[in-house]
């Protein structure tokens, strides 16, 4: 897994949410750095265990905005959510070796960011515009 940027054009339009997509990837990035590194399994599941209780956390987040956009695809996306904490919870159970840990989070990082940030957050963002209010400073550009 080589190494995930952060770019604008991931951006959903929410400044908390966006911020913590950064984070999100920064703690990935850091997990991925340790692996190549040879650390040990005991600090890379550390780093996992630091990352799985901030991803909850930004699903809550996330999950009380689109319920304040009155987002129509809201429980198919909370359910990808439990997808993801769900494969997590057995990435951290897993007590085998380092490379099949490894292996598993990479796979789970590069499904979370390429699919789930790049796809389906993506589709938050025209939600969001089209719920701009009346007397807000985009619409009265237009």
């Amino acid at each position: 897994m080589g190494e995930f940027v952060w770019s604008a054009k991931y951006s959903i339009g929410n400044a908390e949410i966006d911020a913590e997509h950064q984070r999100l990837i920064e703690l990935a990035n850091h997990v991925a750095s340790l692996a190549a590194n040879n650390e040990q399994l005991a600090r890379i599941k550390q780093y996992i265990v630091a990352l799985y209780d901030y991803v909850k956390t930004h699903f809550q987040h996330e999950e009380e905005y689109m319920l304040a956009l009155g987002y129509p695809q809201y429980e198919e996306h909370k359910k990808l959510h439990e997808g993801i904490i769900a494969e997590m919870n057995a990435i951290m159970k897993h007590s085998g070796n380092l490379d099949v840990l490894v292996y598993k989070f990479k796979r789970l990082m590069n499904a979370w960011v390429l699919e789930h940030i790049l796809l389906e957050d993506s589709r938050i963002a025209p939600r969001k515009k089209q719920e701009e209010p009346a007397d807000s400073p985009a619409s009265e550009a237009n």
